[in-house]
């Protein structure tokens, strides 16, 4: 299969929709309350509570001022553990008010501008929602457009839990026209595919293809 080459997208159209899926997600949380603000989420490690002050890194924390943090403890994973408890330690609900009030302030990270943020908010909220059993999402284009992100360079480098994760496949959104790769198939929905391959394992089930074996070994590869 012939890979399609990415699409582009402008920065404030993905700080549109960021803006919107920040008001979703603080919605939710607000739908869930304090009571399941220690309930896992798909990002190992971090409950509800932890995950909701994740949002506000990039609105909060300059990218200078997160890459000392990074210096400090000598992990970029570990500085957004550092920052999100930091930003989480008070009530649920004060975490979400000031999430939906500040949500449309723009964030364009050193490294991978808008799309960091962009990409976040669409992977986050299904971090969120999967886990009690919400089908809040967002529309199908949009995670045409986080894969497309996933696979740029930069991407690759952002969200990718192991190295060489897309290599020598044949990525298939089934609810798209859209095809990345080449080799062996490995095919689903466009949130699937953006799911699985930032590392959540909870969505290998609904991927399809020669190539899931690959995929599967790959992560478990990555999480020894």
């Amino acid at each position: 299969m012939d890979e399609v080459r990415s699409r582009p997208w402008s920065d404030e159209t993905l700080q549109a929709w960021t803006t919107e899926h920040r008001r979703v997600f603080a919605d939710t949380v607000d739908a869930l309350g304090e009571e399941h603000a220690s309930d896992p989420t798909l990002c190992e490690g971090w409950d509800v509570r932890t995950l909701t002050g994740h949002m506000l890194q990039p609105i909060r924390v300059p990218s200078w001022r997160f890459l000392l943090t990074a210096a400090r403890v000598r992990s970029m994973a570990r500085a957004c553990d550092v920052v999100a408890a930091r930003l989480s330690d008070r009530p649920l609900a004060e975490v979400a008010d000031e999430l939906r009030r500040r949500a449309g302030e723009t964030s364009t990270p050193w490294y991978i501008g808008a799309a960091g943020p962009y990409a976040d908010s669409c992977i986050h909220l299904r971090d969120l929602a999967q886990p009690q059993g919400l089908d809040v999402t967002v529309p199908v284009e949009r995670w045409e457009t986080v894969v497309d992100i996933i696979f740029s360079p930069r991407g690759r480098e952002s969200f990718l839990p192991v190295r060489g994760l897309l290599d020598g496949l044949c990525w298939r959104a089934t609810d798209t026209d859209r095809v990345w790769g080449e080799g062996p198939l490995v095919e689903g929905s466009a949130e699937s595919l953006a799911m699985a391959t930032s590392g959540r394992t909870a969505y290998l089930d609904q991927l399809a293809g020669e190539g899931v074996a690959a995929v599967k070994e790959r992560l478990a590869a990555a999480a020894w």
